[in-house]
């Protein structure tokens, strides 16, 4: 069996061509050459739109993950890297969330952060499109503008007027959608669930009113996301009970073991809206190897705690919120959100890898179409 028919590249021709002897390529090949990465482009950004589409298809089944590997620059290429980014982001984002961004300094590990919360908030904005441009191919409507686009789909139309917000607890703020962030230093990650139209009273519904979130939403747990990288350093002990401590597992794996128990309690406690508040040691992350389950969020009072069953002297009914671990290459990734009593945390498939190249190439192409 020869090399091509294994799928290996042939060996090289030795036989030099005029314009191979001068040092010179031939217009004839150079063009065919730009031709073929003109193909390969198209080829490859068609492959993406798809995937896009698929996982917004997904998000209406169950909670979705996009995630994109922070870019390997350093300085001012990262600099600028940032400020395209910001500047292809700035019509989708509320000023709540552009002041957010604006937090961050110019040092090297400030750059860092700020890109990788950059291209998580470019991430959601790249589904809510696909979404959009899916809903459009459904209703059969044949306008391609991008101004009539938005008229078709009332939370694109929503997004690009008033931007994504964040509520009082820095929750993405978008109508129809719930969404997260995490971010591990080296990757941005976003989880997605849509949730069509519904009203105000739903439990997980979100406000950009300070006064009306802290009376409505101060125990109204929504979806969350942690993701640890595997490189990590392990946490403190005391972020642990001693039960969780002297799981039996081999000592090699008790660093292992011990970010993915603290990935499982950060994504709790950011679900439950309490965030590192509270101790972290009180919320149970399951038996040793677990990869989902439930836990119960009581308050009395104006004291929170996490409960396996319903506390009886709560004031409010207690909130069932689920957790699950999703495999991600290099990193523990923790999934949690309310779920209805007897019902299960749904997670749509295998997260969806994005490169920083192709989301950046996605924004401009929508805003040129403006």
């Amino acid at each position: 069996m020869d090399k091509t028919s294994r799928g290996e590249c042939p060996p090289p021709s030795y036989q030099m061509s005029d314009h191979a002897r001068s040092g010179q390529s031939s217009p004839v090949s150079a063009f065919s050459r730009a031709e073929n990465l003109y193909s390969e482009m198209s080829r490859r950004h068609s492959i993406s739109n798809e995937k896009w589409g698929q996982a917004a298809q997904a998000a209406k089944q169950g909670i979705v993950i996009v995630y994109s590997p922070v870019p390997l620059l350093q300085g001012r290429a990262l600099q600028h890297w940032c400020d395209r980014l910001e500047a292809a982001m700035l019509p989708w984002l509320s000023p709540l969330q552009f002041g957010h961004l604006q937090c961050f300094g110019s040092g090297e590990a400030a750059l860092k952060a700020r890109c990788s919360r950059l291209l998580a908030r470019a991430l959601l904005v790249r589904l809510v499109m696909a979404a959009a441009h899916m809903s459009q191919d459904t209703q059969g409507a044949d306008e391609t503008d991008a101004t009539k686009q938005k008229s078709h789909d009332p939370q694109l139309a929503w997004l690009s007027l008033e931007g994504l917000d964040m509520d009082y607890l820095g929750r993405p703020v978008l109508p129809g959608w719930r969404a997260a962030f995490s971010h591990s230093g080296q990757v941005a990650f976003c989880a997605v669930r849509y949730m069509g139209c519904e009203n105000k009273s739903h439990q997980c519904q979100q406000s950009r009113n300070v006064q009306e979130s802290q009376v409505q939403q101060d125990f109204r747990p929504c979806l969350a996301v942690d993701a640890e990288s595997l490189t990590s350093l392990p946490p403190d002990p005391r972020a642990f009970s001693s039960k969780e401590l002297n799981a039996p597992i081999a000592k090699n794996f008790q660093d292992r073991d011990a970010l993915r128990r603290w990935t499982i309690k950060e994504a709790l406690l950011k679900s439950a809206g309490l965030g590192l508040s509270r101790d972290p040691a009180l919320v149970h992350s399951g038996f040793s190897g677990q990869r989902r389950g439930l836990m119960q969020f009581c308050r009395e009072g104006s004291t929170f705690f996490s409960s396996g069953k319903n506390y009886p002297g709560a004031a409010e009914p207690c909130r069932q919120i689920g957790w699950q671990l999703v495999p991600c290459a290099g990193h523990w990734l923790c999934v949690a959100a309310p779920v209805h009593p007897g019902s299960a945390l749904v997670v749509s498939g295998r997260p969806l890898r994005a490169h920083w190249r192709c989301i950046f190439q996605g924004l401009v192409e929508s805003a040129g179409a403006d």
